[in-house]
């Protein structure tokens, strides 16, 4: 938001005990500096709301590990110093600060608009990403619209926000029109869901919250009552059924568009099955032809929970084995479908989630309802690895970068050109630690898209090179070996590159004339501990 440098702003925290004379004191002080000063008083707003080989099934495991994904619990719209978690609350500063003049912007970026259609010029492509209305979330939003745009995505980008109430629907969808629509693209859009994150008892009283509700809950929604979408009510098929849909999650940053088309043998590598050496794999998701990420967490949908307490005791998913389980259902985000296919999964991945939670109340019980979801709708996927990297050791789509040289591992993610053999989206859903230098999405500060904050440091170009890592919090250090090292300092040099760039675009469209905006990369993520 713009605001005139010759405007002071000055907020006092309501609960402040300063007398009548006082505040007329200060009122009277901002009058001077309007009329004779070029001082800005910055402050964050309380008011702003700030997500088949032939191989046996213990070869399994040795292809693919699999680490617990970082809790991200809700946290709240305004952070403090650094990222550090706060109560799930509206926090504000203490104090006014003074934040002085820095060098003229640089005009604005823009980037060439980005093709209609998928790369066969017909079939119509739709990311979706699900999110709550917390700032934690708000800045991955910005930084995944802002990545969209960056690499050309085809299609349409719409964020599905749940449980926003009815003042942080107001300012949130205003505040997407400014800086995501005009700004970026007006194919980028923003779909409210009610609250959906609440846990039930037997008797439909709220017992908790489990925030991952939003997605299966929220795709439903979206698909039954966004722009363009719907559902036929004569036939309860959706009236679009052509239009293939993406779900990715928020902490996602695309590193080239993604689509329906999975046939190029040097940038896609299909998980190889384990159901027979000889089994044709698909290349092209078509009606009953989904594809997705393979994850790591194996059979666990199957283990886990009563799948005829939950699906029913004709449930097809009662007949997948394990081998099948393991060589089409064991996936995860990027899930990409086409509508009526999405619409299926949806409508049974929100019926099963509470059942799953209710028996394996943990992280992944929504992955393991949609896994369900799918078995029972009869939909196998095709398991793509090099859709992401995330896990650093384990074997997704790594296999695309190991030839980078390790002095080039930190400039790759800046000198990136269409066509570059890489994966589909970086994943950053963990910790990544090389030398003394770390990123972690709960660290970075929840207001980091505004003018006023600085950019993250620079990591060293040879980041790659330093064979260990410094865990921040008890500043130990553990010999990491030279894949780990290269796979750590992409995921730290690459986050580096693209939080900036979305940063310096925020700024150099948002921020002309705003005093106090600052360029300078001083943040580092590794001294916030």
């Amino acid at each position: 938001m713009r605001r005139s440098r010759h405007t002071p702003r000055v907020y006092i925290p309501p609960s402040s005990p300063l007398p009548q004379i006082l505040l007329g004191v200060m009122a009277l002080f901002s009058i001077v500096i309007v009329l004779f000063g070029h001082w800005h008083i910055v402050q964050s707003d309380p008011q702003t709301p700030t997500l088949p080989d032939g191989g046996n099934v213990q070869e399994f495991a040795k292809r693919i590990s699999y680490k617990p994904m970082e809790d991200i619990s809700r946290v709240s719209f305004q952070g403090n110093q650094y990222g550090e978690e706060l109560p799930e609350q509206h926090i504000v500063a203490k104090e006014a600060k003074i934040i002085p003049n820095n060098d003229v912007l640089q005009p604005k970026i823009s980037f060439p608009t980005a093709p209609e259609f998928d790369t066969d010029g017909k079939t119509r492509l739709h990311i979706v990403f699900s999110t709550d209305c917390s700032d934690y979330q708000h800045w991955q939003s910005y930084a995944l619209f802002f990545r969209a745009m960056k690499v050309g995505q085809p299609g349409h980008v719409t964020r599905i926000a749940s449980g926003c109430s009815d003042k942080e629907t107001k300012y949130v969808k205003a505040w997407h029109e400014e800086h995501i629509t005009k700004a970026m693209s007006p194919k980028f859009d923003i779909h409210f869901t009610p609250h959906f994150s609440s846990v039930k008892d037997e008797n439909g009283n709220s017992k908790g919250n489990y925030d991952f509700f939003n997605k299966p809950y929220g795709l439903e929604h979206w698909m039954e009552n966004g722009v363009g979408m719907g559902v036929d009510p004569a036939t309860g098929t959706m009236k679009d059924e052509d239009v293939v849909i993406i779900l990715i999650d928020p902490d996602m940053a695309l590193l080239k568009p993604i689509g329906a088309d999975f046939s190029n043998v040097n940038n896609d590598i299909i998980f190889k099955s384990l159901r027979g050496k000889n089994l044709k794999h698909k290349s092209r998701v078509t009606h009953g032809s989904p594809f997705a990420a393979t994850y790591g967490f194996g059979n666990q949908w199957q283990t886990k929970v009563n799948i005829a307490g939950i699906a029913g005791s004709d449930s097809p998913a009662l007949e997948v084995t394990e081998s099948e389980s393991l060589s089409f259902y064991t996936v995860g985000p990027p899930y990409i479908a086409t509508a009526r296919d999405m619409y299926s999964i949806s409508v049974k991945w929100a019926e099963f989630a509470p059942k799953v939670h209710n028996e394996y109340p943990h992280l992944l019980a929504e992955m393991f309802a949609y896994c369900l979801a799918a078995a029972h709708t009869k939909l196998p996927h095709t398991l793509v690895d090099s859709l992401m990297v995330s896990c650093t050791g384990c074997t997704e789509g790594w296999a695309l970068l190991d030839n980078i040289p390790s002095d080039e591992v930190c400039e790759f993610p800046g000198s990136m050109k269409t066509g570059d053999r890489v994966p589909h989206v970086i994943h950053f859903c963990q910790r990544y630690m090389a030398g003394e230098w770390f990123f972690g999405k709960r660290k970075l500060p929840k207001d980091f898209f505004t003018c006023e904050h600085p950019l993250l440091a620079t990591p060293p170009k040879n980041l790659a090179s330093i064979d260990y890592k410094v865990l921040p919090s008890k500043k130990e250090k553990v010999v990491i070996g030279t894949r780990a090292a290269k796979q750590e300092a992409f995921m730290i040099c690459g986050l580096t590159v693209f939080l900036n760039d979305a940063a310096e675009f925020f700024k150099e469209n948002h921020c002309s004339g705003v005093t106090g905006t600052r360029l300078d990369k001083s943040l580092n993520l590794f001294l916030t501990f």
